[in-house]
């Protein structure tokens, strides 16, 4: 796995230059390793959900899926 973290709390909102620093990174990722859909893209609360809670529930998911159409 590749882990990315955002600075920031579950509840505060991600800042627009946090969103644009990590689909660069994401998009730079999806380019590099053939293997990796978008689909795979998921939170730390989605791994493990009885532990974490990031990136929370201030995170635009629905902004990341338009922006790599998953």
């Amino acid at each position: 796995s590749i882990g990315i973290e955002l600075e920031g709390s579950d509840h505060i909102p991600y800042s627009e230059a946090q969103y644009a620093t990590l689909f660069e990174v994401l998009a730079c990722l999806l380019e590099h390793y053939p293997a990796l859909n978008a689909q795979q893209i998921v939170g730390h609360q989605h791994i493990a959900p009885d532990r974490k809670t990031d990136p929370g529930e201030s995170f635009n998911w629905t902004r990341l899926r338009q922006r790599f159409a998953i």
